[in-house]
């Protein structure tokens, strides 16, 4: 019995492998920007796992991926590569066009993201 249990889970654990389930593939990357380039995040993203809620595309073409909280210093800045942001949340790449200017914003993860005009 313990050798049938074994072998059904080993198969079923190979269905899963054998259909890409089961193992995280490389995220996708939608951004023309290089993967290099540096953006701006905060620390509530890298240190305290908040998940990004607002997005700015400046009107100098940097990016800065933030948790949406107001209280913002200097202290809080964080720089990583464009790359490291869609790691984080792959549903940056939704806004891969999004122009000069633009912000966008939402409420939790899995939210469409509303523009706005900076």
């Amino acid at each position: 019995m313990t050798k049938r249990i074994l072998l059904i889970t080993i198969t079923f654990m190979s269905m899963l492998n054998l259909f890409g389930q089961g193992k995280k593939g490389k995220p996708e990357f939608k951004f023309s920007d290089a993967e290099n380039k540096a953006v701006f995040t905060c620390n509530h993203v890298l240190d305290e796992k908040n998940p990004i809620l607002y997005a700015i595309h400046d009107s100098d073409g940097d990016w800065q991926f933030l948790c949406g909280l107001n209280e913002h210093t200097e202290g809080n800045a964080k720089i990583i590569s464009l790359k490291n942001a869609v790691e984080l949340d792959n549903s940056l790449n939704d806004l891969f066009e999004m122009p000069l200017g633009v912000g966008a914003v939402r409420n939790r993860v899995g939210e469409k993201w509303k523009p706005f005009k900076l």
